[in-house]
């Protein structure tokens, strides 16, 4: 991660000063220089730790779990099974709460995975003691996954337009916005974020990339039945909200420096924007020159010119 203090301009004139940062997996036009490379914060993806985290401790609660229903429960076919169901209760229920405040899928099928792999191998050996030891490694496996999928974010801030790619594994993304297509910037930051100086900027375009639905509803429901005749009846009703939202690799998700690179990127859409302006201006005057220069007369038109005095 490149030194966003050292590229950051000093002023709204140095902005046209290029900063030299390799541009790998990306072509440069013409006329177009590299003002800033940015990868996330390293505490961008703090949420996905966290969960991997919670997992964790999950997995040692397991530990102390499976032999106390071992030892305590009667029936003893009920064994597997119910530990089974405790290890899918531990695994979804933290993944569906995450899903839902971000917005999500992905909690929810990574633990689904690592679910389906623990059932297999627990219906397959007839014990379930390798299940927290299957939880920890994945968990951890996960905090690792989390950092290459945080390196494969690269953003490239341009003379011209914003680069926005994400690389992982065997995929790749990019997006492309130039500066005269961006009709909003917002920029947020969360508690981590003020105190450790990193945030989110999402580039709202014209035609709506960048933005998202958060949903309200409300539903009523009515049903009857008298044989053999079932009758049924439902209201439901929602209401949305445009919100700024995109994806990691649609956005600079976790930028360190935020405010510093809001600045820069703000400048650069008002200089690009002025530019248009600034050439008809130049033309126009050139065009006002022209005019009032006197037209140059060749030798033989001068030489004409004083025949006809005399």
């Amino acid at each position: 991660m490149l030194n966003i203090l050292s590229l950051q301009p000093k002023s709204a004139s140095d902005v046209t000063k290029p900063i030299v940062g390799s541009t790998k997996g990306i072509v440069l036009g013409k006329d177009e220089e590299l003002k800033l490379l940015l990868h996330p914060h390293p505490l961008a993806f703090w949420k996905y730790d966290a969960l991997a985290t919670v997992y964790l401790i999950s997995a040692g609660l397991l530990v102390l779990i499976f032999p106390f229903l071992a030892t305590n429960v009667p029936v003893i076919f009920a064994v597997p099974y119910l530990q089974l169901g405790v290890w899918w209760l531990f695994l979804i229920i933290p993944s569906i709460i995450a899903g839902l405040l971000w917005v999500t899928k992905q909690p929810l099928v990574y633990s689904g995975l690592v679910g389906v792999i623990g059932t297999a191998l627990g219906l397959w050996t007839s014990s379930v003691s390798m299940l927290p030891v299957l939880l920890a490694a994945s968990s951890l496996l996960a905090i690792v996954l989390v950092e290459f999928y945080r390196r494969g974010h690269r953003y490239f801030i341009t003379n011209h337009r914003l680069i926005l790619s994400k690389r992982a594994f065997a995929s790749s993304t990019i997006r492309e916005t130039y500066y005269d297509r961006i009709s909003d910037l917002v920029m947020s930051q969360g508690i981590l974020g003020r105190i450790f100086d990193f945030g989110t900027i999402i580039p709202v375009s014209q035609a709506g990339l960048g933005t998202g639905q958060d949903l309200a509803g409300a539903g009523v429901g009515l049903a009857g039945s008298r044989r053999p005749v079932t009758v049924g009846a439902g209201v439901f009703g929602a209401k949305g909200t445009t919100m700024p939202r995109a994806a990691t690799y649609y956005s600079l998700y976790g930028v360190p420096k935020v405010k510093e690179v809001h600045t820069l990127i703000s400048d650069l859409i008002q200089s690009y924007s002025e530019a248009p302006i600034l050439n008809k201006i130049e033309k126009l005057m050139e065009q006002n020159q022209d005019s009032k220069t006197p037209p140059v007369q060749t030798k033989q038109e001068v030489q004409e010119e004083k025949i006809a005095e005399a």
